[in-house]
């Protein structure tokens, strides 16, 4: 009789991750959808990850140790061509899942076959603390990643199509920044989601990829974003270059005149939208409008906070956002 196979695979890739993994592995074990298998692919690790690893004795886990190290993106892909379950989900060695993590993913996706790839709602902890809160809505997901990743990496869950006869394994030129490469690339051909319960904690420290990485992370983010303006036929000139660079950084103390330039960026997104079809173009509006809103509100220069009711009516028409930032500029001008 052949083994029954499970519900769903979860794949982690390791490196020395003994600080935090046996909170993270105790996570994924206790979950309240039993029927997993959990791979792991250590990459070389010289501290006692392996060590941790053998220790929980489930007979649930896979633990591939590399006899050479290969890096996180074919560490993940070795981890694809060895799942049997129906889902996959993706899991990292420093993150906490809430206990009905897989459940409600499962659920969800059952209930949306449409979606072949998932994620759900985040808080980070640890050097920052904070709650990633995103709407369902595939189109707007899909816009959202013009200026940046929508989706938590240790959040995906993937049905098992899509790798196996569809050929979406994660693209190997990406040493970093593989998760919004293939998410994005996901949502050109089908609907991606979001569950609305926060499902993970997200730990935030300086020894996360993300981290190390910061500036091989922002070039490759930069080739996707490339990637998708030119699918667009949106060729962008130096000086709209440095605004675009500076929204997608969300940088801090910019000119109130970048605000303005930023909207002349939208204009030119939904010109080349109208010809090219690829969004919807009254959203597509929208959606870039309320994401600069928010680089505006998060911008800590005072000339801009004096400037911001001229930078919010070149921007255009949203209304809440605009009294939001108007109360700011009071609070900011009277001290309080």
């Amino acid at each position: 009789m052949k083994n029954k196979k499970p519900i769903i695979s979860v794949i982690m890739s390791v490196y020395n991750e003994e600080k935090y993994l046996r909170d993270s592995l105790g996570s994924v074990i206790t979950q309240t959808l039993e029927d997993f298998e959990l791979i792991i692919v250590d990459d070389c690790s010289t501290d006692k990850t392996v060590e941790i690893i053998q220790s929980f004795e489930d007979p649930r886990i896979k633990l591939i140790i590399n006899e050479t190290n290969m890096g996180l993106t074919k560490n993940l892909n070795k981890a694809l061509k060895l799942c049997c379950g129906e889902f996959i989900a993706r899991m990292d060695g420093d993150d906490i899942c809430m206990p009905d993590r897989l459940q409600k993913q499962v659920d969800y996706m059952r209930q949306h076959p449409e979606y072949m790839l998932t994620g759900c709602q985040t808080r980070t902890f640890g050097e920052q603390n904070m709650t990633w809160r995103l709407k369902d809505n595939p189109e707007k997901l899909k816009i959202m990643m013009l200026i940046r990743p929508v989706l938590a990496h240790p959040t995906f869950m993937i049905r098992r199509e899509l790798i196996f006869e569809k050929g979406f394994y994660y693209d190997e030129s990406y040493r970093s920044a593989q998760d919004y490469e293939l998410a994005q690339r996901v949502s050109e051909f089908y609907p991606i989601g979001i569950v609305q319960d926060i499902l993970l904690n997200y730990r935030t420290h300086k020894k996360q990829v993300s981290s190390k990485l910061g500036n091989t992370q922002f070039a490759n983010a930069d080739r996707i974003r490339e990637r998708q303006l030119k699918r667009l036929g949106v060729a962008l000139d130096e000086k709209m270059r440095k605004v675009y660079t500076s929204w997608v950084k969300e940088e801090k103390d910019v000119k109130a005149e970048t605000f303005c330039q930023a909207q002349k960026l939208i204009q030119e997104f939904c010109r080349a939208n109208k010809e090219k079809n690829i969004y919807d173009n009254k959203l597509m509006e929208k959606t870039l409008k309320e994401m600069l809103f928010m680089w505006v509100l998060r911008n800590k220069s005072m000339e801009v906070m004096i400037k911001l009711p001229v930078i919010c009516d070149s921007i255009g028409d949203l209304p809440i956002v605009i009294g939001q930032s108007l109360e700011i500029v009071k609070r900011k001008v009277h001290g309080e």
